[in-house]
């Protein structure tokens, strides 16, 4: 049993949508644990924190902002009046840097999650001795385990995956169908968008009625480009991007490197087939019976594995039906119950 409160300290990323996100684990962490949420909305004004002291502050970690000094001026102030609490940072890479220095202070203890990639992790954390501080690390893949295990003790290096709300994005009513032309891309971050360029090319070269639609930042609309058979969307209405979930044949999803995917996960629970890179710690979350794996950078490898499949809609059903229960192990409850042991042990 668990004798420390929780608090979660949140960032929400403003193209995700209210049911996606890594902070809907504090929503459901709440819930679970005596938990309270430390959100700061708004960050210090340019007046009390000029650029130049904000670059000095930054030093080591680049993504570090006003917003994340707020709230790590909000937890050293928790800690320094309050015992026996867990602080946990949902994003490590840029919301965490100096209240470390208060680590175990009035039996308070600190954990972070972290997101990205080993490479990606070294140029946006290019320091280690706040890591050093943490009584425990959350990774997203084992992927990121060798990195943190060479700088903290392997017991202090826990896996966690991401999570889903499956009760939110179900599989479309059996009243409905999905259309047999249709493939969907989302995302923007690490996504490999020269090989998805190559697979519309050569699916749409096959098959001409094919459509492709890509949800994105309207900012990275120019690393696609354009095609007669793409839809670039940004934006869009949480309802209208569950329709797409819904009535698509396939996700498409091109990846340079992963840890965990919202999208992958949210296409899956929504019981869509996807043809996806394997790389990284893409295999933790797909299976084989849910999605085809293709090699890094094969445009045409993806292209064939795409039209295979649009060509066996009794294959794709079955993998529907995969992809559903494949989802339903990183169900948020699911997800947060693994928590149980990390705080039981920094505790």
């Amino acid at each position: 049993m668990i004798d420390k409160h929780i608090r979660f300290v949140v960032f929400r990323h403003g193209h995700h949508s209210p049911h996606s996100g890594y902070s809907r684990l504090a929503e459901y962490g709440v819930r679970r644990y005596a938990g309270e949420i430390i959100q700061v909305d708004k960050p210090f004004s340019r007046h009390i924190i000029r650029d130049r002291m904000l670059w000095r502050l930054a030093k080591g970690t680049p993504g570090y902002d006003r917003s994340a000094i707020a709230a790590e001026l909000e937890v050293a102030r928790h800690m320094l009046t309050e015992q026996k609490w867990i602080y946990h940072f949902l994003y490590g890479e840029t919301n965490y840097h100096y209240v470390g220095q208060l680590n175990n202070h009035n039996k308070n203890r600190l954990v972070a999650s972290f997101h990205l990639p080993p490479d990606s992790i070294r140029e946006s954390v290019q320091i280690d001795w706040h890591l050093r501080q943490l009584s425990a690390v959350i990774c997203l893949g084992h992927n990121q385990q060798e990195f943190f295990t060479k700088i903290l003790d392997p017991q202090k290096v826990f896996f966690v995956p991401l999570g889903v709300d499956t009760e939110y994005y179900t599989p479309p009513p059996p009243s409905e169908t999905r259309n047999p032309n249709l493939c969907l891309f989302v995302g923007a971050h690490l996504r490999d968008f020269p090989t998805l360029r190559g697979v519309i090319e050569l699916v749409a070269d096959r098959r001409p009625h094919m459509q492709f639609v890509a949800v994105m930042q309207r900012q990275s609309f120019g690393l696609l480009g354009t095609h007669p058979n793409l839809t670039l969307r940004s934006g869009i209405p949480e309802s209208d991007f569950l329709a797409l979930y819904r009535s698509a044949a396939l996700m498409v999803m091109p990846l340079h490197d992963a840890v965990a995917n919202n999208a992958v996960l949210e296409c899956m629970a929504c019981g869509l087939p996807l043809v996806v890179t394997d790389v990284g710690a893409v295999r933790e979350y797909v299976s084989p019976e849910c999605s085809v794996l293709i090699r890094p950078y094969d445009s045409r490898g993806m292209a064939e594995a795409v039209q295979s499949l649009l060509d066996n809609p009794l294959e794709l059903q079955k993998m529907s039906k995969n992809a559903r229960e494949q989802a339903l192990k990183f169900s948020w409850p699911e997800v947060v119950g693994r928590l149980d042991s990390v705080y039981a042990a920094v505790a």
